[in-house]
């Protein structure tokens, strides 16, 4: 199977704000409060305006088969929630957020969507991608720590329940916005 990067549209605000809740269902039944309504203290309407002002900006993509098949999706942006990073460590960095990856999604999408976040810092001029996790999700640090990101450190008693910092130097190799993943 093919899968291929492309900007989010408007009409992919369902569908993004649908795997958002599969993702938060199966990570409650194993145990974890992440993306569920207490956890974030958001609900549906609130998580979809604010992915459909990242898309409105021209900050979120899409992973997607050859069908049109939503895989995942990855927000790339400069904001972040006030107290994690200094202002110099934002310095020559791009964000990302809301990566989330449909459970019935092939394994190397992650890896697509982190590429593709790549080519944007790269574009960018970025020297650097910044990430805040879920502070108690410890298979997703691990998951990071495997695509080369290093934990900064982690925000205690921050309002944010994603305060695990992590961190990625931008690679100068170009990397491709489809991938076969069979």
């Amino acid at each position: 199977m093919n899968a291929r990067i492309r900007l989010a549209q408007r009409e992919d605000v369902d569908e993004i704000v649908r795997l958002r809740y599969d993702a938060a269902r199966w990570l409650a039944s194993i145990g974890s409060d992440q993306w569920s309504e207490a956890g974030i203290g958001i609900d549906s309407a609130e998580f979809a305006r604010r992915v459909r002002t990242s898309i409105d900006a021209g900050e979120t993509w899409v992973a997607e088969d050859h069908c049109g098949q939503i895989l995942g999706t990855i927000a790339i942006d400069k904001h972040t929630s006030p107290g994690l990073w200094t202002a110099s460590e934002l310095e020559n960095s791009v964000i990302i957020h809301r990566m989330i990856k449909d459970l019935r999604a092939p394994r190397g999408i992650g890896r697509l969507l982190l590429d593709h976040a790549n080519k944007v810092a790269k574009d960018a001029g970025a020297t650097s991608i910044k990430l805040d996790a879920w502070t108690t999700n410890r298979a997703l640090h691990r998951y990071y720590l495997s695509q080369g990101f290093r934990h900064v450190r982690t925000v205690e008693e921050h309002h944010t329940a994603s305060a695990a910092l992590f961190e990625r130097p931008v690679t100068p190799a170009d990397t491709p916005s489809t991938v076969d993943m069979t």
